[in-house]
């Protein structure tokens, strides 16, 4: 399923440039109120395959327009937030999940002067789109994707990297695996040939996830255009639980052009 979620601005002005892991939390905490073994299934748990747990739900960035860069801040210049998040859920939840994000109240911050407090307005759920084996997306949010080095540490990969489709691809295959693995009847995929098809250069962004924490990390994601061509199942396996890794830390996250 997929809400379109607009906030009111209640307090503050300066937002992290960094909010992914904050929205995430904030994302637990409202399914958590309501539900607190689904909640701890998403978090602590998810579906698992092949050594790799998957969260199966991404949300895309803020639409905070406007706004204006200020070093490592966001100045928000208006009082309307707009957010997309996307669960892959079974159809029966919808009016339910819906439920749980209406009237919510939501703060991002890393300190005092750097917070912004919002309520939540309206939730939307939206219609899906019409999958077929070709598709042609837009980033809402940056994709992630890696490989391990000999010596063991992270190389994250770019979409010019001749790697990366195939790596994006793999992942798809895992998480409708892990999917499968706790639902007989999810479909498996049938397409003869996939491909991947960079449409744009890409635009290289650094992200710091529980920014000054013992925790921080950082990685590198990408935000693109893209065509891919696998099975109407591992599209919407990719729609709703979102492209590459780290999804339901805001990564992956598409439109359809």
């Amino acid at each position: 399923m997929e809400l379109l979620i607009n906030f009111k601005r209640l307090r503050g002005a300066m937002l992290p440039v960094n909010y992914q892991y904050a929205l995430s939390s904030w994302i637990y905490k409202v399914i958590g109120q309501a539900d607190s073994q689904h909640s701890a299934f998403l978090h602590e748990k998810g579906f698992s395959f092949d050594g790799k747990q998957f969260k199966m739900f991404t949300f895309s960035q803020l639409d905070v327009r406007p706004f204006r860069i200020e070093g490592n801040r966001i100045r928000l210049l208006g009082d309307s937030v707009s957010l997309t998040v996307r669960f892959l859920v079974d159809a029966s939840l919808h009016h339910f999940i819906k439920g749980l994000f209406m009237h919510q109240h939501c703060g991002l911050g890393i300190d005092r002067d750097t917070q912004v407090d919002f309520e939540v307005t309206t939730v939307q759920v939206k219609e899906p789109p019409v999958f077929m084996e070709r598709m042609q997306y837009t980033c809402l949010s940056p994709i992630v994707t890696s490989t391990r080095r000999d010596d063991g540490t992270v190389q994250y990969l770019s979409p010019e990297d001749p790697g990366f489709g195939t790596n994006l691809i793999q992942n798809l295959k895992r998480k409708q695996s892990a999917l499968a693995a706790h639902d007989s009847d999810e479909p498996q995929s049938t397409a003869s040939v996939d491909t991947f098809r960079l449409l744009n250069t890409p635009r290289k962004k650094g992200i710091t996830i529980k920014e000054g924490t013992p925790q921080e990390s950082k990685v590198i994601a990408y935000l693109f255009n893209f065509e891919l061509t696998v099975s109407p199942d591992l599209h919407e396996v990719g729609y709703y639980a979102g492209f590459g890794e780290k999804n339901s830390m805001g990564m992956g996250c598409v439109g359809v052009r």
